[in-house]
C-alpha cells in the first residue's frame, strides 16, 4: 500500500535529500523541528544510514517499486528529439564529428559532455540532463510520488527539480534549503567551473525565485544568492547547530592535549597540510581525525602519517553515528579545521563541525574565513590562521596552552546555550508557519 499523509488536520511536509537521511545532520534537524512542531514529516532520501531511526517517517526506495522503464527513459528520450532545434551551429557540427566515434565513446562521455556545454547557450536543457543523470534522483522522484504533501522541501540544488515537479503534479508549495554556496561549491576545481557549473546555476536560476522559503547555512550565502539571481527577498539564515547538549567542563591535560577534526575524510579541507604541520606541533598536542571517506584517500593519508614518522601522534579512526558526534567530541580539547580559502564557497562556509565543537566545549583552531571567524572572534572561542600551510598551522596550535584552551572551552560552553539547533529551529519553524496561515500547531 502506497503510503499517504496520516492525517489532514495538521500540516504535511516532505523533506527531500540526496543523503543517507538519518546520518545528515541538517536534514534530520529540520524534520525534528517540524515533527516537534506537531507537522506531519516524511522524508525522502538515500538508503545506507547508519544512525538509529527517528519517529518520524523516512523513505528510500528499498522496499517500492521500480520507476516506470518510460519515467527514466524520458529525460533522455526528450532530449534527442529537442536536440536538433537546440544545439548551436558549432556545436551540430562537433556532434556530427563525434558520431564517428566508436560506439560506446559517443554514448558516453562525449555526448554528456557536449549536452553540458550546450547548456551554457540553451539553459533550458539543464533540466533534461537533470532527470537523466542520476538513477537516485528518479527513485527519490518515485518515492516522493507515492505521498501528499502541503509543502515539499529540497535539499540543496540537487532536490530543487524534483521538488518543484512534485509540487506541481502533487499540489503544495516548494521551498529551497542551500546547504552549499552551490554556484560555487567546487570552484577551485577548472573542470567543473567548465562542464558543472552552468548546469548548477540554470537549475537554480529557473527555480529558486519561485520557491516559497529559500534559506541558507550562513549570512554570506544568503546575501550572494540574493545578488546572484535577485530574490524577491532575503533568503532566511538557518544555522547548522546542533540540539543544546549540557558538556561538563574538563580541564585540559598539562601533557597531552587531543585535537580532534571530525568530518568527512576527503581532499579539499587542509588534511595533507595538517598532517604536515604535526611535527612542528610542541610534544603535548596530538592530533585525531575522525570520519567517513573513499579508502583510496584514507589509505594515502595513512602513507603520508607513516613517511613523516608520525604514526604515534596521529590517529585516523571510524565515523561515529551523527547523534554521537557531541559526546564524542567531548573527550578532546581543540576542535579543527584547515578549510582552504580557494573559492567564494569556503569563505561562506559556516559547517556543522564549527557548532558541533562549541556544543562539545572545544577551544577552536581554525582557518580565518569571515564566517567562522566572525564568530571565532564574537564569542572568543579560540584562534585562527590566515593560510593552510604546516607553518601557519603549527604557529596557531603552538599559540595555545593548557590555560588559553581552558578559557576558549568555557566560552564554548557558554556560547553552546545561544548557539543551538532549539534556536535555529524556532526561525525554522515560523518561516513555514507564515507560508499555510495563522491555523498551524504551536510546537509543545
Amino acid at each position: 500500500m502506497a503510503p499517504t499523509a496520516k492525517s489532514h488536520d495538521r500540516p504535511t511536509i516532505c523533506i527531500l535529500a540526496l543523503s543517507a537521511i538519518a546520518d545528515d545532520p541538517r536534514v534530520r534537524r529540520q524534520a525534528e523541528a517540524f515533527h516537534r512542531a506537531g507537522w506531519d514529516v516524511t522524508a525522502v532520501g538515500l538508503p545506507g544510514a547508519r544512525s538509529g531511526a527517528p519517529e518520524w517517517r523516512i523513505l528510500t526506495g528499498e522496499h517500492l517499486p521500480q520507476p516506470p522503464l518510460e519515467a527514466v527513459r524520458c529525460g533522455a528520450t526528450l532530449f534527442r528529439g529537442l536536440r536538433p532545434l537546440f544545439w548551436p551551429k558549432a556545436l551540430r557540427s562537433i556532434g556530427r564529428l563525434a558520431y564517428r566515434l566508436p560506439r560506446m565513446v559517443v554514448r558516453g562521455r562525449v555526448r554528456y559532455a557536449l549536452r553540458l556545454l550546450a547548456v551554457r547557450w540553451r539553459p533550458e536543457l539543464a533540466q533534461e540532463i537533470y532527470w537523466s543523470f542520476s538513477e537516485n534522483i528518479r527513485c527519490i522522484y518515485h518515492c516522493a510520488s507515492q505521498i501528499t504533501a502541503a509543502v515539499w522541501l529540497a535539499n540543496d540544488w540537487t532536490m530543487l527539480p524534483l521538488a518543484t515537479r512534485l509540487a506541481r503534479e502533487k499540489g503544495g508549495l516548494y521551498c529551497y534549503d542551500t546547504h552549499e554556496f552551490a554556484a560555487e561549491e567546487y570552484g577551485d576545481n577548472r573542470k567543473w567551473r567548465l562542464w558543472h557549473r552552468p548546469m548548477v546555476c540554470a537549475i537554480e536560476r529557473e527555480f529558486i525565485n519561485r520557491a516559497a522559503v529559500v534559506s541558507a547555512v550562513s549570512a554570506g550565502i544568503a546575501e550572494r544568492l540574493g545578488k546572484l539571481y535577485r530574490l524577491p527577498k532575503a533568503a532566511t539564515v538557518i544555522r547548522n547547530t546542533p540540539y543544546f547538549e549540557p558538556t561538563t567542563f574538563r580541564p585540559t591535560a598539562t601533557g597531552y592535549i587531543r585535537v580532534l577534526y571530525h568530518g568527512i575524510v576527503t581532499p579539499g579541507r587542509g588534511l595533507e597540510a595538517t598532517i604536515d604541520s604535526v611535527a612542528d606541533w610542541r610534544p603535548q598536542f596530538n592530533l585525531t581525525i575522525r570520519g567517513p571517506g573513499g579508502s583510496d584517500y584514507l589509505d594515502a593519508l595513512r602513507r603520508r602519517i607513516a613517511e613523516r614518522g608520525l604514526s604515534n601522534r596521529i590517529s585516523l579512526v571510524p565515523p561515529v553515528p551523527m547523534t554521537e558526534l557531541v559526546r564524542e567530541a567531548a573527550a578532546y580539547d581543540i576542535g579543527f579545521f584547515a578549510l582552504p580559502g580557494s573559492s567564494r564557497h569556503n569563505e561562506f562556509a559556516l559547517p556543522n563541525k564549527f557548532f558541533e565543537y562549541v556544543m562539545a566545549g572545544l577551544a577552536l583552531c581554525l582557518t580565518d574565513l569571515p564566517e567562522m571567524a566572525r564568530l571565532v572572534r564574537a564569542y572568543r572561542l579560540g584562534v585562527t590562521f590566515r593560510s593552510v600551510d604546516p607553518q601557519s598551522i603549527a604557529g596557531a596550535i603552538n599559540a595555545l596552552d593548557p590555560a588559553s584552551i581552558d578559557r576558549f572551552k568555557r566560552n564554548a560552553l557558554e556560547a553552546a546555550r545561544e548557539l543551538c539547533w532549539e534556536r535555529e529551529a524556532e526561525c525554522l519553524v515560523s518561516a513555514y508557519r507564515a507560508l499555510l496561515g495563522s491555523a498551524m500547531p504551536q510546537a509543545a
